[in-house]
């Protein structure tokens, strides 16, 4: 039996097996909500948009080439997603902390230090918020998905300096809305 990769379940689905979608939606719907909600803040808004890739992946499925790994079409289509929603609705809503911020850990610290963690996670989250979306977008993808900058500059379709600046820029500005929060809370 051939291995059920994803761009074998993928062609699966071109073929019109939509029951191979399954397979799919429970690969990556953690990591699509995860994607949408540090781009939202909203949880509710963040379940629909996942729901939206997938519903868009079985209409566009026909697009899927097959080549190169089926995470960065998923995202690609992700981003798409998430920049119509944008338009339709005319809405906009320190390195090393976003690293950590991206996984945090509150079980092994001490109750006033989790509460210092808390805090800071939801400074970080709402400073995010305050971001371009093509700078939100570049952080999260880079740093809360794990994909490299080439990766990311496929998606985008743009240089892989461009998502450096944008990460590099995007930082500096979170640095500076983080501290500025903080000031005013």
């Amino acid at each position: 039996m051939e291995e059920l990769t994803d761009n074998f379940l993928m062609k699966k689905v071109q073929a019109g097996d939509l029951s191979k979608m399954g397979l799919l939606y429970e690969r990556y719907s953690r990591d699509l909500f995860g994607y949408f909600y540090r781009c939202t803040g909203d949880r509710t808004r963040s379940e629909d948009l996942v729901q939206n890739v997938f519903e868009r992946i079985i209409k566009y499925s026909h697009t899927f080439a097959g080549h190169g790994e089926f995470s960065y079409w998923l995202f690609a289509t992700a981003r798409n997603v998430w920049f119509d929603q944008n338009r339709r609705k005319q809405r906009v809503t320190y390195q090393e902390e976003i690293d950590e911020e991206a996984h945090p850990d509150y079980t092994t610290l001490a109750p006033d230090e989790t509460l210092h963690r808390k805090e800071r996670h939801e400074l970080l989250q709402q400073a995010l918020q305050e971001l371009s979306p093509e700078k939100r977008e570049a952080i999260v993808l880079s740093r809360y998905q794990g994909f490299k900058y080439k990766e990311i500059a496929k998606m985008a379709d743009c240089s892989e300096n461009a998502i450096k600046s944008r990460v590099q820029r995007g930082l500096i500005e979170l640095r500076e809305l983080v501290e500025k929060l903080e000031t005013t809370s």
